[in-house]
């Protein structure tokens, strides 16, 4: 079982409470038109750009976050899994969808309207209160993402985000996690080349720090990846 001392509260958004335990006239409201929809892996669920339309909650799968650099290359920052919400930033400020959501693997969303969303705001002050807290509190999720970047090697990176996506992975306490995530978007999230991570990977095994098995990767030495992430 991994290490709990590791804390995910620095790099996960930890809004599934969100509408947890609301006036039932709220969620009555909330719920009349929302809808279940499927997306398949690789398929997008917005665009950097749009207009938001309204919210979305993860069901079923994993979605990834991308946002374009200077460079015209995408950013992945941020992998939403089962019980989150996205896509209420853009549709709070008003403004056009900062970054892009793609489903990472076959996913299944809640979405919930925007207008039914901004009426059970301003009918429900628990609500409001809760948005302020994770808008806040996923500020800091950024600014410590950007300090990933900017203050670790691509050794740490590596295998620090092998430890946010074994949280985000893992199904049961007991269990041993499969990380399901192709190269490309591995190497995206850490901010690295594939080579170079490639290589890293490889470096990890022969310290009988991971296992793989085609794109799936297995923690063997939790305590291990959290010395070489310098996290403790």
């Amino acid at each position: 079982m991994a290490d709990t001392s590791f804390s995910q509260e620095k790099y996960s958004f930890n809004n599934q409470d969100l509408l947890l335990g609301l006036q039932k006239s709220t969620i009555t409201l909330l719920e009349t038109n929302s809808k279940i929809l499927s997306f398949q892996a690789g398929e997008s669920i917005f665009k950097e750009g749009e207009s938001p339309t309204g919210i979305y909650k993860v069901i079923k799968g994993k979605v990834k976050k991308l946002a374009t650099t200077n460079f015209g290359t995408e950013h992945l920052f941020y992998i939403c899994k089962e019980g989150e919400y996205l896509g209420y930033h853009a549709l709070l400020s008003e403004e056009l969808y900062a970054d892009a959501a793609t489903a990472l693997v076959d996913c299944e969303l809640e979405y919930i309207p925007k207008k039914d969303f901004l009426k059970a705001i301003d009918t429900s002050h628990l609500l409001s209160q809760r948005l302020l807290r994770s808008l806040s509190h996923e500020f800091g999720v950024f600014i410590n993402a950007n300090k990933l970047l900017a203050k670790h090697t691509v050794r740490e990176r590596s295998a620090l985000n092998l430890l946010i996506l074994e949280a985000k992975f893992r199904t049961e306490p007991q269990a041993e996690t499969e990380i399901k995530i192709n190269r490309d978007d591995l190497a995206n999230m850490v901010g690295t080349a594939k080579e170079s991570l490639v290589r890293m990977l490889k470096d990890f095994k022969d310290e009988q720090l991971i296992t793989t098995h085609g794109r799936s990767i297995f923690i063997k030495n939790y305590e291990g990846l959290l010395k070489v992430s310098k996290s403790v």
